[in-house]
């Protein structure tokens, strides 16, 4: 029986990795599992921030739903992926969106 924090649908993921064989990596490994998901893939900390903050081209919810969880990697573009993570535990409405970091 899931949880009331579990979402019934589909897992929606916000992936932020710049590395385009290391998001395929992740990809391939979320189908492998058969996690029931919806991937969004951002490839730096600017637009990671846009999406989760709904700026820019990510201003619809429709279109850039709210993250159940952040696959986040450290090493990013613009802005670094602790960058990142600090504006979401920041933020009132992110603060308990769970975070997973990936780096090499």
């Amino acid at each position: 029986m899931p949880s009331e924090d579990m979402p019934s649908g589909p897992l929606t993921i916000l992936l932020v990795e710049d590395h385009l064989p290391h998001a395929e990596l992740v990809k391939r490994t979320l189908q492998a599992h058969q996690i029931v998901h919806r991937l969004y893939h951002v490839g730096d900390g600017e637009a990671a921030l846009a999406y989760l903050f709904r700026h820019g081209a990510y201003v619809d919810p429709a279109t850039s739903p709210r993250p159940h969880v952040v696959l986040l990697d450290l090493r990013l573009p613009k802005l670094s992926g602790l960058e990142v993570l600090k504006a979401i535990r920041a933020s009132k409405e992110l603060h308990t969106v769970p975070v997973v970091i990936l780096t090499t």
